[in-house]
């Protein structure tokens, strides 16, 4: 079994060294853009990209190790099939290799699914390769393929031939065990998340986090992911009869309510609370007792009743408060950098017109994507897992609340004023661990779920508490809201007490305490609400619906899996998209108003699609 093993992890390892290879042909080819990066930058493109190509390494020799188990008596067919296998899997990789050289220079992103696109519009296709080099890059293709077929072919020589006789048993035990182990490098390891683009990203610098990326398993995810596709699921009437009555729904005065008591820059602290549900806090008619901090400083501040979340999850969330971008029913664009890339940025404004900014989180800003999201958003510093202690973590997620908020309280003490921070907790989330005595008994979900928001809430308290101590207090504006809501607790009520999410506007710059906001308003109308406060641009931010706006149109929308809920005040309608039913109606909604719901679906899914 040893040598069959040896030929495996040769194999392997030959892969993992020609992804390297071709990682410095695109640097070379790109010789531009790799000298604008520092020289230790190219360095770290290649450590960072060398877990995406194991993972892809892993995928390739899967087959190999299922089948070489067989081998116990007769190698000659494993010997004509790893011929063919390395000449079609040589072949695909090295077409998408070369390819994408040029495909990078015309598009600014590594080639994905996308392309098959262009397979019904062959003279787009052509038109995107420009003046590409084509006689040049037939060449480089074919220097490689002989190369790499080459090196292949050496390696099954030089070990195949050689395969001892073996007990047949042991042989299929052996290599079906190792077949299954290899899902840790497929992977990427034994963390939390599973290997994705945040995985490769590392850097503010694009060009040194596409260099990163392993470009076989960037196309064979979109493609699964079928970001290619254009055709919008969701469409019930002509695009531009959508986009009318979605653009109906927005007001354009600019007669705008002031809650700030000076012009001056301010800076902005963001806390996305974990799950954090309207049903827990008893002042919007939830639960007693949950969270008390929140309620205390609900009196000194504006508290938004009336909020509800894009989406029913944190990658969701995030879009919505920072891009003030809706959710989409069957997919999450965080996942797609290429489309995030598009997207406006609260924290990208902010740092265009001159705030440092920061982003905190405890646990790994890899998970569902998110990390290259984060480096694309312009801030200039993240801070997650890798900055704290192990002795800080739960089992699972991350580092405590309490620890990432007082490291937070350090940290402002020495930024650069105006700042625009964001800090995103994680301790209400499964499998609500605190590092506290408990104070909400039980041990099912709900109330582990529950006594995990009384900690984020009294660790939240604490910051503010000493954050007023603080010389930048008085010249800060600090907002609290939830990613998403939640299932739990389960009181009875409707779908939308799930999306249902509370505000709270806190600092030394507001004009007024101890006010309440009741219209009706959706988690992605922050963005365009905060920066027109600050007098900062907002005009990109189309899908935000500044809630302090005079004559807006107050409505909220809201996706989940397949389905949407559309909310007026006078009512609203939850919507299965596959079925096309009603599975929920409340209030006087007429009918033109429920039309509205799926033209804003159809709208903001083809922008998605466009992207």
């Amino acid at each position: 079994m040893r040598k069959r093993f040896q030929f495996i992890a040769l194999y392997g390892i030959a892969w993992i060294v020609l992804f390297q290879f071709f990682r410095i042909i695109f640097l070379i080819y790109h010789y531009k853009k790799a000298l604008e990066l520092q020289g230790f930058m190219w360095a770290q493109s290649t450590w960072h990209g060398l877990r995406m190509d194991i993972s892809f390494s892993g995928y390739i020799i899967l087959l190999p190790t299922l089948l070489i188990a067989f081998t116990a008596k007769r190698w000659k067919w494993y010997y004509k099939f790893m011929s063919v296998y390395s000449a079609v899997v040589s072949l695909f990789i090295l077409l998408l290799t070369v390819t994408d050289l040029e495909l990078f220079r015309a598009w600014g992103f590594r080639i994905d699914g996308t392309s098959l696109h262009y397979l019904k519009t062959p003279k787009e296709a052509w038109a995107s390769m420009g003046t590409a080099p084509v006689f040049f890059l037939l060449s480089l293709f074919l220097f490689l393929y002989i190369l790499v077929f080459q090196l292949l072919k050496t390696i099954q020589k030089r070990s195949i031939p050689f395969f001892p006789k073996s007990v047949f048993i042991y042989t299929i035990a052996f290599f079906i065990l190792l077949a299954g182990s290899l899902v840790i490098p497929i992977r990427g390891g034994l963390q939390l998340a599973p290997m994705n683009e945040s995985t490769v990203f590392f850097s503010d610098k694009s060009f040194a986090n596409y260099a990163a990326v392993n470009v076989p398993w960037n196309y064979m995810r979109s493609v699964l992911n079928e970001s290619y596709s254009k055709k919008n699921p969701f469409s019930y009437f002509d695009e531009k009869t959508a986009d009318n009555k979605v653009a109906a729904l927005y007001s354009h005065s600019n007669e705008i309510i002031k809650v700030i008591n000076t012009e001056k820059p301010v800076n902005v602290l963001v806390i996305i609370w974990e799950s954090f549900t309207a049903k827990v806090v008893s002042g919007l008619g939830g639960v007693k007792g949950i969270t008390p901090q929140f309620e205390a400083l609900s009196k000194d501040g504006i508290l938004f009743t009336n909020m509800y979340a894009s989406g029913n999850r944190s990658d969701k969330g995030m879009v919505a408060i920072l891009s003030g971008y809706p959710a989409q029913p069957t997919t999450s664009i965080i996942k797609i950098p290429n489309k995030t890339i598009s997207l406006p940025s609260v924290p990208k404004t902010f740092h265009e017109n001159g705030f440092s900014t920061s982003f905190y989180y405890g646990g790994e800003t890899e998970f569902a994507n998110m990390k290259s999201y984060f480096l694309q958003q312009g801030f200039d510093k993240l801070t997650d897992e890798s900055a704290f202690s192990s002795a800080d973590m739960n089992s699972k997620w991350g580092a405590h609340d309490h620890v990432v908020l007082n490291r937070l309280l350090t940290d402002l003490d020495y930024q650069k004023q105006p700042f625009f921070t964001t800090l995103f907790t994680l301790s209400s989330h499964e499998p609500f661990e605190v590092p506290v005595k408990t104070v909400i008994n039980g041990n099912d979900p709900e109330h582990l779920f529950l006594n995990a928001l009384h900690y984020s809430d009294a660790s939240i308290g604490d910051f503010i508490k000493t954050a007023k101590t603080k010389s930048w207090w008085n010249n800060t504006l600090i907002i609290i809201l939830a990613d998403h809501g939640h299932p739990l607790p389960e009181i009875s009520g409707s779908k939308p007490t799930e999306f249902h999410i509370p505000m709270l506007w806190l600092g030394g710059v507001l004009k007024e305490k101890n006010i309440r906001i009741d219209t009706l308003c959706s988690q992605t109308d922050l963005a365009s609400t905060l920066l027109d406060q600050l007098n900062l641009p907002s005009e990109s931010f189309k899908w935000s619906n500044n809630i302090f706006r005079k004559n807006r149109v107050p409505f909220a929308y809201f996706a989940f899996n397949n389905g949407l809920g559309w909310m007026k005040p006078n009512g609203f309608i939850i919507r299965d998209n596959i079925g096309g039913n009603i599975t929920e109606q409340k209030g006087g909604l007429i009918l033109n108003e429920t039309e509205l719901g799926k033209a804003y679906l159809q709208s903001s899914f083809n922008d998605y699609l466009k992207r």
